[in-house]
């Protein structure tokens, strides 16, 4: 039997407001709570994105120019080699071109307008020598021998290949030039007699000794440098010991 007061309302009765209200007003904090703990929780993992993502750029950033490097690397690279295999093609061709000529020298003199020239003369920076082997398809009444001199500039840097059509050489005739090596810091040639000389022909006391102005040697020896290497290129003459007839 429930207890009355004097206003006729039972204790009980008047006590479950006050339990109902406290009830509610907490279960009104708790989604404050949750929420507030939601935009921290947001805040901390947009804040934890954008440091991967700094971290990330920069990461790429490095990779990028470590990338670059290695491709300006290969490129340079590339241009060394591509300039090297040029320079090797054109030694090839030079080698080649002397030792055409080298296989066509005769033992044959040469007249310059002015005095009788040696089937081959070496000195200081040049040699030249009687060659055969002209050919005439066209029948134009060519010459079978033409002269040929191989010269070094030093101020150019340069060998060329000088052909004169005839082995009578006027004063007024100038020779059809054509250069030879580019990039040449040296230039020396001897000739091997086996021993080996700097200037040919070799004491030769009578110039008009026509017997003496026609010996040739046993080679050629040519020391050059192109581009910083050194090379060394030697030639046997055959045709020594023929009289060019």
């Amino acid at each position: 039997m429930n207890n009355k007061n004097v206003f006729g309302i039972s204790s009980v009765s008047s006590a479950q407001p006050k339990f109902d209200l406290v009830n509610s007003n907490t279960r009104s904090l708790v989604p404050c709570f949750a929420v507030r703990s939601s935009i921290a929780r947001q805040k901390s993992v947009l804040g934890f994105t954008l440091v991967e993502l700094l971290v990330a750029i920069a990461i790429f950033a490095v990779l990028s120019m470590m990338g670059w490097k290695v491709f300006d690397y290969l490129l340079k690279v590339k241009d060394r080699n591509a300039e090297h295999e040029t320079h090797l093609f054109e030694l090839q061709d030079a080698y080649q071109q002397i030792l055409r000529d080298s296989l066509q020298i005769i033992p044959l003199t040469a007249n310059d307008g002015r005095q009788i020239q040696a089937a081959l003369v070496l000195n200081d920076r040049s040699f030249m020598f009687s060659k055969a082997g002209v050919s005439d398809p066209l029948k134009q009444g060519l010459s079978p021998y033409e002269r040929i001199e191989y010269r070094y500039d030093s101020a150019q840097k340069k060998v060329y290949r000088l052909k004169y059509s005839n082995l009578n050489i006027p004063n007024r005739i100038q020779p059809v030039s054509s250069t030879l090596l580019e990039n040449v810091d040296q230039f020396k040639v001897t000739v091997l007699n086996p021993q080996e000389l700097t200037q040919w022909p070799e004491n030769i006391n009578d110039p008009n000794n026509v017997v003496e102005l026609k010996k040739l040697p046993l080679g050629l020896k040519i020391q050059l440098t192109v581009a910083g290497t050194d090379y060394e290129w030697i030639y046997s003459l055959l045709r020594t010991n023929q009289d060019g007839q």
